[in-house]
């Protein structure tokens, strides 16, 4: 960029690198967390094998594994809508500071993606967290 009124000042360098380093982060917190909630149905899968289930116990754990999933989709929800927000800082930079030329030659999107295509990553973590909720409150509640 040897147009001088072109170059990135600092603060928006510091901007880009922030919102790039929250990205990383937030996708890594969505591993996370849907790793700690299957880890947690596999405790109360666990823990219902090794004690006597009365319908109590049954019952208690099935609303803990079902609390753990609706917990869990919030929290996907909640770093699916920061990451969103990160993004829309990155293409303003993109759309700022890149011509249509450079943008296209370093593949930069030259829209926002929709939410829908953002959410692909998100949404197949919380199936998989669905199907160990479902798993375990089936064995919960069939096993007497």
């Amino acid at each position: 960029m040897a147009n001088a009124e072109r170059q990135m000042p600092g603060h928006v360098e510091a901007a880009y690198k922030d919102a790039v380093d929250n990205i990383i982060f937030l996708k890594r917190q969505q591993w996370v967390a849907t790793n700690y909630a299957l880890l947690l149905y596999a405790a109360v899968f666990a823990m219902a094998q090794h004690i006597g289930l009365t319908d109590f116990a049954r019952n208690s754990l099935g609303i803990v594994a079902i609390c753990t999933f609706f917990i869990h989709w919030y929290m996907m929800y909640l770093f699916q809508q920061a990451i969103e927000k990160f993004r829309g800082r990155l293409f303003w930079i993109y759309r700022t500071y890149f011509n249509g030329e450079e943008q296209a030659g370093l593949e930069l999107p030259l829209a926002p993606q929709s939410s829908w295509d953002q959410w692909q990553v998100a949404r197949a973590l919380v199936i998989v967290s669905f199907v160990g909720c479902a798993f375990t409150a089936i064995y919960l509640w069939s096993v007497r």
